[in-house]
């Protein structure tokens, strides 16, 4: 059986030697970097019927490397691969406890990492002669023929069930951690009065849990609430790490609560293009967090794609919350005969149903229908992964000030191109256009220069092309370039009221 060797960021030499082994090539995998940091992974032929090989680095302190790992492995496993082998240096992580006392990292934490990694490698799916974990001693470089059958689903730490409800009826309040960029939510979260601030000791340079020693064993016996984006990967395994220690620790239930799942934006679904899925690599990646005794649940928040909370498995609960939804009914409240613009018709059913809403209270309001607001959609067609094209409009603006409304931001690109296309209006005559545009988002992941390319665009006139650009307060980098023209609302209240609410907890 022929075995394909793939080089998921791993050590060069290993790969080149296991390629060059009898019955093994060399495969193939294609990276494509987005501006915000994402990468987009794919095949350029299929898979065949073969066994696969990956070499990579499964290391917290190298958290794009260990992603990326998985990504390769979880994309062969789907696309049919007959076995799969995972390639990786020994060690997990050279800042673990004891790493200096203990051959390979066999001190306490290093144990601790190595389940938190089983747990990960196990939610790869199962090929049909299983997954193996090959480790290797990278001083001096030597694969050995060996390795650990990785299994799945991992067993859940539990308790017995008289001491669970022990621990329930005096829970008290929720305890509540941030990943180390959600520090700003975390203190809005707290400022609602319902939450205790969990703590715990993180490294550094990685800013990883430290140790399992390192929780506030305050959490024992209470419901547990962690705060965390996928901006990077870095951010995703400080989830996985603290969601492990916290459960260790004694924590009764557990809620991840995601302001920003940014992935699934480039998935198009056609089996033809060999593309990895990273909306449910990463669900994958957050269901191999055990199950606490009362069980896990994620909150997810302005989802790009509605059929994401599916792509979680073992048993965890989700919920999506719309959060700019409730943030733009505020924006247009008292307003009549207005325009919710869409940038493209993916986005059209999200304006439509914002406009029934809206229509609602004016009709209980008693409004007209001749002053009831109205939808547009912009016709756009993609080149590639960062670029589009404007091809025509659907709807009257003539004259009037719109409201831009996109799920999120990245490069701009798409919401310049709609701009340009709703100020020159469907037929492109003076006066078909319209006049004011405000651009409001749910997620601000303005990478680059992004939100200097939506302040300097202006209409074939010369004027500004936005009046403002409005996002709410779920991706960390809009809160730091937040200003005049780049407002940020806060979603906090709206998350924190759900939350509560999914908790059985009275606001």
């Amino acid at each position: 059986m022929l075995n394909k060797v793939f080089n998921a960021g791993g050590s060069d030499d290993v790969a080149s030697l296991l390629a060059r082994l009898p019955g093994n090539t060399s495969g193939e995998v294609l990276r494509e970097l987005f501006p915000d940091g994402e990468v987009h992974h794919r095949l350029p032929q299929p898979l065949g019927r073969v066994r696969a090989t990956v070499v990579g680095n499964f290391d917290f302190a190298k958290p794009d490397a260990t992603m990326e790992l998985f990504d390769v492995a979880s994309l062969l496993a789907e696309e049919g691969a007959l076995g799969l082998d995972l390639v990786v240096p020994e060690y997990i992580s050279p800042f673990s406890r004891g790493w200096e006392n203990h051959h390979m990292g066999w001190g306490k934490q290093a144990r601790f990492l190595r389940r938190v990694r089983n747990r990960m490698l196990a939610a790869i799916p199962q090929t049909p002669l299983g997954n193996r974990l090959v480790a290797y001693n990278a001083h001096p470089v030597h694969v050995p023929t060996g390795g650990q059958l990785l299994v799945g689903p991992v067993r859940s730490l539990s308790t017995s069930k008289e001491r669970v409800l022990q621990l329930f009826d005096c829970r008290g309040q929720p305890v509540l951690f941030a990943t180390k960029s959600y520090g700003y939510m975390l203190r809005e979260f707290l400022e609602s009065g319902h939450f205790t601030e969990g703590t715990c000791q993180r490294d550094e340079k990685t800013g990883i849990v430290e140790s399992v020693d390192r929780v506030d064993y305050s959490v024992y016996g209470h419901e547990v609430v962690i705060i965390c984006g996928t901006i990077d990967e870095a951010e995703l395994l400080d989830l996985v790490v603290l969601a492990n220690a916290v459960l260790q620790a004694g924590g009764l239930t557990l809620t991840i609560v995601i302001p920003y799942f940014g992935y699934s934006t480039m998935e198009r679904g056609k089996p033809d293009l060999h593309e990895a899925v990273k909306a449910a690599y990463r669900a994958r990646v957050i269901s191999s967090i055990p199950t606490f005794p009362l069980g896990n649940q994620v909150v997810l928040n302005d989802l790009h794609s509605e059929g994401i909370p599916h792509y979680f498995g073992s048993g965890v609960r989700t919920s999506h919350v719309y959060a700019v939804k409730g943030i733009l009914m505020d924006l247009v409240k008292g307003q009549v005969d207005g325009r919710i613009c869409t940038p493209d018709a993916g986005r059209a059913p999200w304006g439509a149903s914002l406009v029934k809403d809206i229509n609602r209270l004016l009709e209980t309001a008693g409004v007209e229908k001749g002053l009831f607001w109205q939808t547009a959609i912009a016709i756009k067609e993609r080149k590639s992964g960062s670029e589009t094209k404007h091809l025509g409009l659907l709807g009257d603006v003539a004259g009037r000030d719109v409201f831009l409304f996109d799920d999120m931001i990245r490069s701009g690109t798409s919401a310049i191109e709609a701009g340009l296309g709703y100020r020159q209006g469907p037929s492109g005559q003076q006066g078909s256009g319209c006049q004011k545009i405000r651009f409001v988002a749910g997620h601000g992941v303005l990478p680059g220069n992004a939100l200097e390319r939506l302040q300097k665009a202006v209409d074939d006139h010369g004027e500004p092309l936005f009046s403002e650009v409005i996002v709410t307060n779920s991706h960390p980098n809009a809160v730091r370039l937040a200003g005049e023209f780049l407002k940020v609302k806060s979603a906090s209240h709206i998350l924190v009221e759900h939350v509560l609410w999914q908790l059985g907890i009275q606001a």
